[in-house]
Protein backbone atom coordinates (compact mmCIF):
# COMPACT_ATOMS: atom_id res chain seq x y z
CA UNK A 1 0.00 0.00 0.00
CA UNK A 2 1.41 3.39 -1.05
CA UNK A 3 1.41 6.20 1.47
CA UNK A 4 -1.07 9.01 1.01
CA UNK A 5 -0.61 12.67 1.93
CA UNK A 6 -3.40 13.70 4.28
CA UNK A 7 -4.38 17.01 5.88
CA UNK A 8 -6.86 17.56 8.67
CA UNK A 9 -9.21 20.56 8.50
CA UNK A 10 -10.82 21.61 11.77
CA UNK A 11 -8.22 20.55 14.31
CA UNK A 12 -9.92 22.34 17.18
CA UNK A 13 -13.07 20.27 16.85
CA UNK A 14 -13.67 17.18 18.98
CA UNK A 15 -13.50 15.00 15.85
CA UNK A 16 -10.15 16.48 14.91
CA UNK A 17 -8.77 15.82 18.36
CA UNK A 18 -9.72 12.15 18.13
CA UNK A 19 -8.58 11.66 14.53
CA UNK A 20 -5.07 13.11 14.83
CA UNK A 21 -3.55 10.51 17.19
CA UNK A 22 -5.04 7.72 15.06
CA UNK A 23 -3.64 9.17 11.83
CA UNK A 24 -0.26 9.32 13.55
CA UNK A 25 -0.49 5.58 14.29
CA UNK A 26 -1.29 4.71 10.65
CA UNK A 27 2.21 5.63 9.51
CA UNK A 28 2.34 2.90 6.89
CA UNK A 29 -0.71 4.41 5.16
CA UNK A 30 -0.60 8.18 5.72
CA UNK A 31 1.81 11.09 5.73
CA UNK A 32 0.19 13.78 7.88
CA UNK A 33 1.47 16.83 5.99
CA UNK A 34 -0.78 19.65 7.18
CA UNK A 35 -3.25 20.81 9.81
CA UNK A 36 -5.72 23.57 9.06
CA UNK A 37 -7.86 25.50 11.52
CA UNK A 38 -9.25 29.01 11.25
CA UNK A 39 -7.81 29.69 14.70
CA UNK A 40 -4.07 30.25 14.15
CA UNK A 41 -3.01 29.20 17.64
CA UNK A 42 -4.89 25.91 17.35
CA UNK A 43 -3.42 25.17 13.91
CA UNK A 44 0.11 26.01 15.06
CA UNK A 45 -0.03 24.01 18.28
CA UNK A 46 -1.35 20.85 16.63
CA UNK A 47 1.07 21.22 13.71
CA UNK A 48 4.02 21.37 16.11
CA UNK A 49 2.73 18.36 18.02
CA UNK A 50 2.37 16.21 14.92
CA UNK A 51 5.19 17.55 12.75
CA UNK A 52 2.93 19.02 10.09
CA UNK A 53 2.52 22.39 8.37
CA UNK A 54 -0.07 24.80 9.84
CA UNK A 55 -2.69 26.67 7.81
CA UNK A 56 -5.59 28.93 8.72
CA UNK A 57 -7.57 28.66 5.49
CA UNK A 58 -8.20 25.92 2.94
CA UNK A 59 -7.25 28.09 -0.02
CA UNK A 60 -3.64 28.28 1.16
CA UNK A 61 -3.71 24.62 2.15
CA UNK A 62 -4.63 23.48 -1.36
CA UNK A 63 -2.30 25.97 -3.00
CA UNK A 64 0.81 24.85 -1.08
CA UNK A 65 0.34 21.15 -0.36
CA UNK A 66 0.10 18.10 -2.63
CA UNK A 67 -2.84 16.35 -1.01
CA UNK A 68 -4.34 12.95 -1.66
CA UNK A 69 -6.91 12.98 1.16
CA UNK A 70 -8.45 15.60 3.40
CA UNK A 71 -10.05 14.75 6.75
CA UNK A 72 -12.82 17.30 7.38
CA UNK A 73 -13.84 17.78 11.03
CA UNK A 74 -15.30 21.30 10.90
CA UNK A 75 -18.85 21.92 12.22
CA UNK A 76 -21.57 20.14 10.27
CA UNK A 77 -23.00 23.33 8.74
CA UNK A 78 -19.66 23.82 6.96
CA UNK A 79 -19.21 20.28 5.63
CA UNK A 80 -20.67 20.92 2.19
CA UNK A 81 -18.63 24.08 1.59
CA UNK A 82 -15.26 22.55 2.51
CA UNK A 83 -16.03 19.25 0.77
CA UNK A 84 -17.13 20.88 -2.49
CA UNK A 85 -14.04 23.10 -2.49
CA UNK A 86 -11.79 20.10 -1.92
CA UNK A 87 -13.55 18.02 -4.56
CA UNK A 88 -13.05 20.81 -7.10
CA UNK A 89 -9.36 20.68 -6.19
CA UNK A 90 -9.28 16.93 -6.86
CA UNK A 91 -8.71 15.93 -3.23
CA UNK A 92 -10.37 12.77 -1.90
CA UNK A 93 -12.52 13.31 1.18
CA UNK A 94 -13.20 11.79 4.58
CA UNK A 95 -15.84 13.99 6.22
CA UNK A 96 -17.11 13.86 9.78
CA UNK A 97 -20.76 13.17 10.47
CA UNK A 98 -23.32 14.18 9.44
CA UNK A 99 -22.66 14.22 5.72
CA UNK A 100 -24.36 17.66 5.75
CA UNK A 101 -27.16 19.35 7.66
CA UNK A 102 -29.80 19.02 4.91
CA UNK A 103 -30.41 16.81 1.88
CA UNK A 104 -29.77 19.59 -0.69
CA UNK A 105 -26.36 20.33 0.84
CA UNK A 106 -25.66 16.60 1.00
CA UNK A 107 -26.45 16.38 -2.71
CA UNK A 108 -24.05 19.25 -3.39
CA UNK A 109 -21.25 17.17 -1.88
CA UNK A 110 -22.22 13.99 -3.70
CA UNK A 111 -22.54 15.70 -7.08
CA UNK A 112 -19.27 17.61 -6.67
CA UNK A 113 -17.38 14.44 -5.74
CA UNK A 114 -18.85 12.59 -8.71
CA UNK A 115 -18.12 15.42 -11.15
CA UNK A 116 -14.48 15.53 -10.05
CA UNK A 117 -13.99 11.74 -9.80
CA UNK A 118 -13.23 12.11 -6.09
CA UNK A 119 -13.89 9.48 -3.41
CA UNK A 120 -16.20 10.64 -0.62
CA UNK A 121 -16.39 8.74 2.66
CA UNK A 122 -18.33 9.84 5.74
CA UNK A 123 -16.88 9.11 9.18
CA UNK A 124 -19.82 7.19 10.64
CA UNK A 125 -18.07 5.11 13.29
CA UNK A 126 -20.85 3.61 15.43
CA UNK A 127 -21.27 0.46 13.34
CA UNK A 128 -17.48 0.14 13.06
CA UNK A 129 -16.98 -0.35 16.82
CA UNK A 130 -15.74 -3.86 17.71
CA UNK A 131 -18.93 -4.68 19.65
CA UNK A 132 -21.13 -3.74 16.70
CA UNK A 133 -18.92 -5.57 14.18
CA UNK A 134 -19.24 -8.65 16.36
CA UNK A 135 -23.02 -8.35 16.64
CA UNK A 136 -23.19 -8.07 12.86
CA UNK A 137 -21.37 -11.40 12.70
CA UNK A 138 -23.88 -12.91 15.14
CA UNK A 139 -26.82 -11.77 13.01
CA UNK A 140 -25.15 -12.90 9.78
CA UNK A 141 -24.61 -16.35 11.37
CA UNK A 142 -28.39 -16.67 11.84
CA UNK A 143 -28.04 -17.03 15.61
CA UNK A 144 -31.23 -15.06 16.31
CA UNK A 145 -32.91 -15.64 12.94
CA UNK A 146 -34.48 -12.89 10.85
CA UNK A 147 -34.44 -9.50 12.57
CA UNK A 148 -37.96 -8.25 13.29
CA UNK A 149 -37.63 -5.37 15.75
CA UNK A 150 -34.84 -3.11 16.95
CA UNK A 151 -34.99 -0.95 20.08
CA UNK A 152 -32.39 1.76 20.68
CA UNK A 153 -33.30 3.81 23.71
CA UNK A 154 -31.25 6.45 25.53
CA UNK A 155 -28.22 5.97 23.27
CA UNK A 156 -26.98 8.30 20.55
CA UNK A 157 -29.85 9.43 18.36
CA UNK A 158 -30.03 11.39 15.13
CA UNK A 159 -28.18 10.13 12.07
CA UNK A 160 -25.94 7.90 14.25
CA UNK A 161 -28.94 6.15 15.70
CA UNK A 162 -30.62 5.88 12.31
CA UNK A 163 -27.49 4.31 10.87
CA UNK A 164 -27.62 1.59 13.52
CA UNK A 165 -31.34 0.97 13.03
CA UNK A 166 -30.93 0.67 9.26
CA UNK A 167 -27.93 -1.64 9.63
CA UNK A 168 -29.71 -3.98 12.05
CA UNK A 169 -32.97 -4.01 10.10
CA UNK A 170 -31.16 -5.04 6.93
CA UNK A 171 -33.72 -3.36 4.69
CA UNK A 172 -34.64 -0.07 3.04
CA UNK A 173 -36.54 2.47 5.16
CA UNK A 174 -40.19 2.69 4.12
CA UNK A 175 -41.77 5.17 6.52
CA UNK A 176 -41.03 7.23 9.61
CA UNK A 177 -43.16 8.55 12.45
CA UNK A 178 -41.74 10.99 14.97
CA UNK A 179 -42.81 12.40 18.32
CA UNK A 180 -40.94 15.42 19.68
CA UNK A 181 -41.22 17.34 22.93
CA UNK A 182 -39.21 20.11 24.57
CA UNK A 183 -39.12 21.11 28.22
CA UNK A 184 -36.96 23.64 30.12
CA UNK A 185 -34.09 22.56 32.35
CA UNK A 186 -31.76 24.59 34.50
CA UNK A 187 -28.93 25.94 32.29
CA UNK A 188 -26.15 23.36 32.10
CA UNK A 189 -22.87 22.83 30.30
CA UNK A 190 -22.25 19.18 29.51
CA UNK A 191 -19.07 17.13 29.44
CA UNK A 192 -18.48 18.20 25.81
CA UNK A 193 -18.78 21.91 26.68
CA UNK A 194 -22.19 22.31 25.05
CA UNK A 195 -24.81 24.62 26.55
CA UNK A 196 -28.33 23.33 27.25
CA UNK A 197 -31.34 25.31 28.46
CA UNK A 198 -33.97 22.79 27.41
CA UNK A 199 -34.34 19.05 27.04
CA UNK A 200 -35.29 18.14 23.49
CA UNK A 201 -36.78 14.65 23.55
CA UNK A 202 -37.74 12.61 20.50
CA UNK A 203 -39.15 9.21 19.65
CA UNK A 204 -38.82 7.70 16.20
CA UNK A 205 -40.61 4.69 14.75
CA UNK A 206 -39.23 3.39 11.45
CA UNK A 207 -40.69 0.74 9.14
CA UNK A 208 -38.50 -1.08 6.63
CA UNK A 209 -39.40 -2.80 3.38
CA UNK A 210 -38.53 -6.26 4.77
CA UNK A 211 -41.18 -5.93 7.53
CA UNK A 212 -38.63 -5.07 10.22
CA UNK A 213 -39.47 -2.15 12.53
CA UNK A 214 -37.34 0.01 14.79
CA UNK A 215 -37.89 2.27 17.78
CA UNK A 216 -35.46 4.95 18.95
CA UNK A 217 -35.69 7.37 21.88
CA UNK A 218 -33.22 10.22 22.25
CA UNK A 219 -32.68 13.33 24.36
CA UNK A 220 -29.86 15.86 24.30
CA UNK A 221 -29.72 15.83 28.12
CA UNK A 222 -29.72 12.03 28.25
CA UNK A 223 -26.97 11.93 25.63
CA UNK A 224 -24.96 14.43 27.67
CA UNK A 225 -25.45 12.25 30.79
CA UNK A 226 -26.55 15.41 32.60
CA UNK A 227 -29.00 15.88 35.50
CA UNK A 228 -28.80 12.19 36.31
CA UNK A 229 -30.49 11.15 33.09
CA UNK A 230 -29.46 8.40 30.74
CA UNK A 231 -27.27 6.36 33.03
CA UNK A 232 -28.45 3.14 31.39
CA UNK A 233 -29.30 2.67 27.73
CA UNK A 234 -31.49 -0.08 26.29
CA UNK A 235 -30.41 -1.92 23.17
CA UNK A 236 -32.43 -4.90 22.00
CA UNK A 237 -32.60 -6.74 18.67
CA UNK A 238 -35.43 -9.26 18.37
CA UNK A 239 -35.18 -12.03 15.81
CA UNK A 240 -37.34 -14.96 14.79
CA UNK A 241 -35.22 -17.42 16.83
CA UNK A 242 -33.73 -15.33 19.63
CA UNK A 243 -32.77 -11.87 20.78
CA UNK A 244 -29.78 -9.70 21.67
CA UNK A 245 -30.19 -7.62 24.81
CA UNK A 246 -27.19 -5.41 25.45
CA UNK A 247 -24.20 -7.77 25.65
CA UNK A 248 -26.31 -10.92 26.07
CA UNK A 249 -27.29 -13.18 23.17
CA UNK A 250 -30.34 -15.30 23.98
CA UNK A 251 -30.69 -18.67 22.24
CA UNK A 252 -33.42 -21.23 22.88
CA UNK A 253 -32.39 -24.91 22.76
CA UNK A 254 -34.25 -26.78 20.00
CA UNK A 255 -35.54 -29.32 22.53
CA UNK A 256 -37.34 -26.55 24.44
CA UNK A 257 -39.08 -24.85 21.54
CA UNK A 258 -42.35 -26.73 22.14
CA UNK A 259 -42.02 -27.11 25.90
CA UNK A 260 -41.46 -23.70 27.45
CA UNK A 261 -39.07 -22.05 24.99
CA UNK A 262 -37.03 -20.24 27.61
CA UNK A 263 -34.00 -18.51 26.10
CA UNK A 264 -30.55 -18.99 27.61
CA UNK A 265 -28.25 -15.96 27.77
CA UNK A 266 -24.76 -16.31 26.32
CA UNK A 267 -22.08 -13.66 26.53
CA UNK A 268 -19.09 -13.36 24.22
CA UNK A 269 -15.50 -13.52 25.42
CA UNK A 270 -12.99 -10.81 24.54
CA UNK A 271 -9.27 -11.46 24.25
CA UNK A 272 -6.56 -8.84 23.97
CA UNK A 273 -2.90 -8.65 23.00
CA UNK A 274 -0.14 -6.18 23.80
CA UNK A 275 1.00 -4.01 20.90
CA UNK A 276 3.69 -1.47 21.76
CA UNK A 277 2.37 -1.17 25.29
CA UNK A 278 -1.28 -0.81 24.24
CA UNK A 279 -3.89 -3.37 25.25
CA UNK A 280 -5.33 -4.15 21.81
CA UNK A 281 -8.46 -6.22 21.26
CA UNK A 282 -7.62 -9.43 19.40
CA UNK A 283 -11.03 -11.04 18.94
CA UNK A 284 -14.56 -11.37 20.29
CA UNK A 285 -15.88 -14.91 20.34
CA UNK A 286 -19.25 -16.42 21.19
CA UNK A 287 -19.33 -20.14 21.96
CA UNK A 288 -22.76 -21.71 21.53
CA UNK A 289 -23.74 -25.38 21.84
CA UNK A 290 -24.01 -25.78 18.07
CA UNK A 291 -21.68 -23.11 16.65
CA UNK A 292 -18.99 -20.56 17.42
CA UNK A 293 -19.14 -16.99 16.12
CA UNK A 294 -15.90 -15.01 16.00
CA UNK A 295 -14.98 -11.46 15.06
CA UNK A 296 -11.24 -10.93 14.68
CA UNK A 297 -9.81 -7.44 14.79
CA UNK A 298 -8.35 -6.75 11.33
CA UNK A 299 -6.32 -3.87 12.80
CA UNK A 300 -4.72 -5.83 15.64
CA UNK A 301 -1.21 -5.00 14.42
CA UNK A 302 -1.71 -1.31 15.22
CA UNK A 303 -1.41 0.06 18.79
CA UNK A 304 -5.04 1.19 18.87
CA UNK A 305 -7.30 1.33 21.89
CA UNK A 306 -10.78 -0.09 21.41
CA UNK A 307 -12.19 3.40 21.02
CA UNK A 308 -9.67 4.21 18.27
CA UNK A 309 -10.42 1.16 16.12
CA UNK A 310 -13.55 2.65 14.56
CA UNK A 311 -11.72 5.88 13.71
CA UNK A 312 -8.85 3.94 12.13
CA UNK A 313 -11.38 1.86 10.21
CA UNK A 314 -12.95 4.90 8.55
CA UNK A 315 -9.53 6.38 7.74
CA UNK A 316 -8.50 3.11 6.12
CA UNK A 317 -11.79 2.93 4.22
CA UNK A 318 -11.05 6.12 2.27
CA UNK A 319 -7.42 5.05 1.79
CA UNK A 320 -8.47 1.72 0.28
CA UNK A 321 -11.03 3.42 -1.94
CA UNK A 322 -8.38 5.81 -3.28
CA UNK A 323 -5.63 3.24 -3.76
CA UNK A 324 -7.83 0.46 -5.19
CA UNK A 325 -10.27 2.75 -7.02
CA UNK A 326 -13.25 1.20 -5.22
CA UNK A 327 -16.23 2.63 -3.35
CA UNK A 328 -15.77 3.47 0.35
CA UNK A 329 -17.38 0.98 2.73
CA UNK A 330 -20.05 3.32 4.14
CA UNK A 331 -20.06 6.08 1.56
CA UNK A 332 -22.13 9.15 0.84
CA UNK A 333 -25.31 7.36 -0.27
CA UNK A 334 -25.80 5.58 3.07
CA UNK A 335 -24.81 8.74 4.94
CA UNK A 336 -27.45 10.72 3.04
CA UNK A 337 -30.05 8.05 3.72
CA UNK A 338 -29.35 8.07 7.46
CA UNK A 339 -29.67 11.86 7.53
CA UNK A 340 -32.88 11.58 5.49
CA UNK A 341 -34.31 9.23 8.14
CA UNK A 342 -33.29 11.64 10.88
CA UNK A 343 -34.85 14.63 9.10
CA UNK A 344 -38.04 12.66 8.45
CA UNK A 345 -38.43 11.76 12.12
CA UNK A 346 -38.06 15.41 13.17
CA UNK A 347 -40.36 16.60 10.40
CA UNK A 348 -43.01 14.07 11.41
CA UNK A 349 -42.95 15.45 14.95
CA UNK A 350 -43.50 18.97 13.61
CA UNK A 351 -46.42 17.78 11.47
CA UNK A 352 -48.40 16.47 14.45
CA UNK A 353 -46.99 12.95 14.08
CA UNK A 354 -47.78 12.54 10.40
CA UNK A 355 -46.18 9.39 8.97
CA UNK A 356 -43.71 10.31 6.21
CA UNK A 357 -42.82 8.00 3.35
CA UNK A 358 -39.39 7.49 1.83
CA UNK A 359 -37.82 8.86 -0.19
CA UNK A 360 -38.53 12.46 0.79
CA UNK A 361 -39.26 14.33 -2.45
CA UNK A 362 -39.67 17.92 -1.26
CA UNK A 363 -37.69 20.28 0.96
CA UNK A 364 -39.00 19.82 4.50
CA UNK A 365 -39.81 22.60 6.93
CA UNK A 366 -36.97 21.27 9.08
CA UNK A 367 -34.48 21.83 6.26
CA UNK A 368 -36.00 25.17 5.21
CA UNK A 369 -35.57 26.45 8.76
CA UNK A 370 -31.98 25.20 8.78
CA UNK A 371 -31.23 27.11 5.57
CA UNK A 372 -32.89 30.28 6.84
CA UNK A 373 -31.13 30.15 10.21
CA UNK A 374 -27.80 29.62 8.46
CA UNK A 375 -28.26 32.69 6.26
CA UNK A 376 -29.37 34.81 9.22
CA UNK A 377 -26.37 33.75 11.30
CA UNK A 378 -23.63 33.81 8.67
CA UNK A 379 -24.85 36.41 6.21
CA UNK A 380 -24.88 34.37 3.00
CA UNK A 381 -27.00 31.58 1.48
CA UNK A 382 -26.04 28.09 2.57
CA UNK A 383 -25.37 27.14 -1.06
CA UNK A 384 -22.60 29.79 -1.37
CA UNK A 385 -19.47 27.63 -1.17
CA UNK A 386 -17.04 30.50 -1.77
CA UNK A 387 -18.42 32.46 1.18
CA UNK A 388 -18.68 29.32 3.30
CA UNK A 389 -15.02 28.41 3.16
CA UNK A 390 -14.06 31.84 4.50
CA UNK A 391 -16.56 31.80 7.39
CA UNK A 392 -15.79 31.15 11.04
CA UNK A 393 -18.14 28.55 12.47
CA UNK A 394 -18.42 28.11 16.26
CA UNK A 395 -16.86 24.88 17.41
CA UNK A 396 -19.86 23.66 19.38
Amino acid sequence: MSKLNIALVGAGRRGGGSHLPVIAKLKDVYNLVAICDIDEETATNFAKQYGANPYTNVRDLVAHEELDVVDITVPGVAHHAIACFMADAGVHILCETPIAVTLPTSDMMIESAKANNVKLEIAENYYRAPRERFLSKVIEADVIGDVARIYRIFYEGGYHGMSMLRLRAGGEPKSALGVTQSSPVIPIIDRMKRNHTSENWSLGFIEFDNNATALMVYSNVIHARSLGRGQTGISQIDGSKGTIVGEDIYVTPAADLQSGAKGIAHRAKRTTIDVDGVDVIDKIELELPEQTVTWENPLKNYPLSEGQIAVADELLSIAKAVLDDTDPEYGAAFARQDQEMNIAMNESGKRSRETLLFPLTELTETERNTHENYETQYGHPIEDVEAGIDTFFPRR
